[in-house]
């Protein structure tokens, strides 16, 4: 019986979608069961109301980075797993620069400010963002100056560091602020153009960027 992935969590969400990508380059099937993080109906599958939690081959998983390294290993042969210990090494450091530098940056005083603010019928805080900028831009050529050395973040082969990294790049560029950032940095851009040619980015895409909220 061919294993199938659900998951719990927002349907438009960073973290959601990169546990999705995951289990699309390891040939599985997903669905999401949107639920709001916070909630009453999240803390049924995660104890801290994060999302998101998964369950897979009558197991179940939250945290992200678990639920990755899960299907890539025990569905993917660790193929987004490098095998030398410095790979893994950088892979995991890179994930975690995603995850807890990145990620909040750029989410939290770019893209809700810009973008979700006014679907959400609020006026943008413009100082917000502006005080923000340089602060995205240093996050960003953090990431620029790696790829500059390596083609992607944990060596030379694409990995889960790539899979984290993606959604949060392609969020950040929901706001045109961050679009201008990213065109100016080559490395990144290119890192960016190609992984979106990926069949499991595509898979995984959401309908409307702009819909962050």
């Amino acid at each position: 019986m061919t294993s199938h992935l659900t998951l719990y969590g927002p349907t438009v969400s960073s973290f959601t979608r990169i546990c999705a990508i995951v289990a699309a380059e390891a040939g599985l099937t997903w669905e999401i069961i949107p639920t709001g993080s916070g909630s009453k109906e999240m803390a049924e599958h995660h104890p801290f109301m994060r999302s998101p939690a998964a369950y897979i081959d009558d197991l179940h998983f939250y945290e992200s980075p678990a639920i990755c390294s899960y299907l890539d290993r025990a569905h993917n042969q660790s193929a987004l797993h490098p095998t030398a210990p410095e790979g893994q090494a950088r892979m995991w450091q890179w994930i975690n620069v995603a995850s807890h530098y990145v990620f909040p940056i750029t989410e939290e005083r770019l893209v809700m400010p810009r973008v979700v603010a006014p679907l959400m019928g609020r006026t943008p805080d413009e100082k917000l963002i502006a005080d923000a900028l340089p602060v995205v831009r240093y996050h960003l050529n953090v990431v620029e100056a790696r790829l500059q050395e390596v083609a992607f973040l944990a060596g030379a082969a694409y990995s889960l560091a790539d899979s984290f990294m993606y959604p949060v790049i392609e969020a950040t560029c929901a706001a045109p602020e961050g679009v201008a950032m990213v065109a100016e940095m080559p490395a990144l851009k290119a890192w960016f153009d190609a992984l979106g040619q990926r069949p499991a980015m595509q898979e995984t895409a959401w309908p409307d960027i702009t819909q962050m909220a």
